[in-house]
């Protein structure tokens, strides 16, 4: 009965942890605010979790993996790619909008990267597999309107997940993440310009 209760108590912990870190981020919250949201005594939150640098590396590590493990549907090879993608991020942005453990996780791995106990970290174990869902999908069509497959995939966080791509390592990174994503803007569709409104 005392192991039983001992997991309840950490599942509320993390609960009451992921709903603070969801909507203050890993700077805004403490663990008084966690204390406060549980109801429960210091104490009881201490036997479970010594500081909030673990409590955050513990979501990222348990929520963190199971996004993980839904990108990387973005790989099973007997669905067309393009299908395929797009089943993925649909499910992962349904996911992040029901479970604010994910949620908190996401924005704990964006936001305390050094806490990611994976290399490669969170954020990227997600692009990865949607990066080659996109390389693949293109390598299917006809044309010669290919985008580049990680400024496709650096929107799609953006838009979909509200995830800011890391920070450019220098200025020639920055350079080059601007150029693909300004040419993935700019590059008209693969059937030539999309039609005016004077057009016939």
């Amino acid at each position: 009965m005392t192991q039983e209760r001992a997991v309840r108590t950490r599942e509320q912990v993390l609960n009451a942890a992921a709903e603070e870190f969801a909507v203050n981020g890993y700077t805004g919250t403490t663990l008084l605010d966690v204390v406060k949201r549980t109801g429960m005594t210091k104490g009881a939150l201490y036997g479970h979790f010594s500081s909030k640098e673990e409590l955050a590396a513990a979501l990222i590590e348990e929520a963190g993996g199971e996004l993980a493990n839904y990108a990387a549907r973005a790989d099973e090879p007997d669905t067309a790619a393009a299908l395929s993608l797009r089943q993925t991020v649909l499910g992962l942005a349904r996911h992040l909008r029901l479970d604010t453990r994910a949620r908190s996780a996401l924005r704990l791995a964006v936001e305390a990267p050094h806490l990611d106990r994976h290399e490669p970290g969170l954020v990227e174990r997600i692009c990865l597999p949607l990066t080659r869902a996109v390389a693949q999908t293109q390598a299917g069509e006809e044309g010669d309107g290919r985008h580049h497959p990680e400024a496709v995939v650096r929107l799609l966080m953006a838009v979909f997940f509200g995830v800011p791509h890391p920070v450019p390592r220098n200025d020639a990174d920055a350079a080059r993440q601007f150029d693909d994503l300004w040419a993935t803007l700019s590059r008209p569709p693969q059937n030539g310009p999309a039609a005016g409104p004077d057009a016939p």
